[in-house]
């Protein structure tokens, strides 16, 4: 029996555009192996940082529990009701997401989802409702989803996407299986994307998006990751931009990634300063300061995380944080 179901798992396709990502395989495996053997919870909570592609996980799951013919794990794409998930209009499949980043999802919302699964499902098979990131719901809106999970309508699947899984009422946890998802290794991102870039650009990406995948992608794609654009500090440093320039022009939601990248920046100059030439290619105006006075930097912008994590007013934060640290990196002029 094991050696069945060892061939069943790896018999899963989990890459390329269409399917789950490589470094998702082994959840993914076993998820469709629940399912098909009709063990699957109803309940699925996918834990771990941002930007490590679990939305994208739980839209391919979510299509697959929805697909008609799904073919070794995976959704067929061809079937109607791949279509429809394709289309974004599949009648069986509820999406729930703040209307605006950072945003509270509401009790109104869940109410609302609460009246669709009670209707039958128009396509004839099961209902999939997808909430991320579930913990911006607000107290209210909860409560509402754990009464429906404590009684969930047949043949429904939640998959509930959670970038802080703390944030969250531990009775709906209670309620959830629970999947962890972490960066992936740089290995499974080039073999990802091999394909369409080289493998130099891959890396440059890597570094730059932080390991992200997500980021990674955008990186590669054109996109500009505008929460991760540190050549703003540069000008700031340098006199071009103010402490309000910048500040006016990175939103609360960006926030916590913009330090996030700050951190990483007086990090990464840290070890140009001690000679290191692998960090030397992504060198930044901070690097001509000396160990001693880049730690400090990187003391600063850790207490502004600490300090927004506890509520602090975004904007005056940042901008006292730039100011900060523009006369450490003024006092070795």
């Amino acid at each position: 029996m094991a050696s069945n179901n060892n061939e069943q798992l790896n018999a899963i396709c989990c890459d390329g555009p269409r399917g789950f990502r490589p470094w998702h395989q082994t959840e993914a495996a076993h998820l469709v192996l629940a399912y098909q053997e009709q063990r699957l919870p109803h309940a699925l909570i996918l834990v771990g940082p941002q930007y490590v592609e679990k939305t994208h996980f739980a839209r391919e799951f979510a299509q697959f529990l929805l697909c008609l013919s799904p073919l070794n794990g995976v959704a067929c794409s061809e079937c109607k009701s791949c279509q429809l998930c394709v289309a974004g209009t599949h009648p069986d499949w509820i999406n729930v997401e703040p209307e605006e980043p950072r945003k509270v999802l509401r009790v109104d919302t869940i109410r609302q989802v609460q009246a669709r699964l009670q209707q039958t499902a128009q396509q004839g098979g099961n209902k999939v409702c997808v909430i991320s990131p579930a913990e911006q719901m607000n107290e209210n809106a909860a409560n509402a989803l754990l009464k429906i999970l404590e009684e969930p309508p047949a043949n429904t699947y939640f998959l509930l996407v959670a970038h802080h899984a703390s944030k969250i009422l531990p009775t709906i946890i209670s309620r959830c299986q629970r999947l962890s998802f972490a960066i992936p290794a740089q290995d499974e991102i080039i073999h990802w994307l091999a394909d369409d870039f080289t493998k130099d650009a891959i890396q440059q990406a890597i570094e730059k998006g932080r390991g992200f995948p997500g980021r990674v992608y955008t990186l590669l794609n054109g996109g500009v990751d505008t929460q991760l654009d540190m050549s703003r500090l540069d000008a700031f440093f340098s006199g071009r931009e103010t402490a309000q320039d910048i500040a006016k022009n990175i939103d609360a939601s960006q926030l916590p990634d913009f330090l996030d990248g700050f951190l990483r920046l007086a990090s990464n100059s840290v070890k140009i300063s001690q000679g290191d030439t692998v960090a030397a290619a992504n060198n930044s105006i901070l690097s001509q300061l000396p160990a001693a006075k880049l730690h400090q930097i990187y003391d600063r912008v850790a207490a502004a995380k600490t300090a927004l994590a506890q509520n602090a007013n975004p904007r005056l934060l940042l901008e006292s944080l730039l100011l900060q640290c523009l006369s450490i990196y003024s006092s070795h002029l």
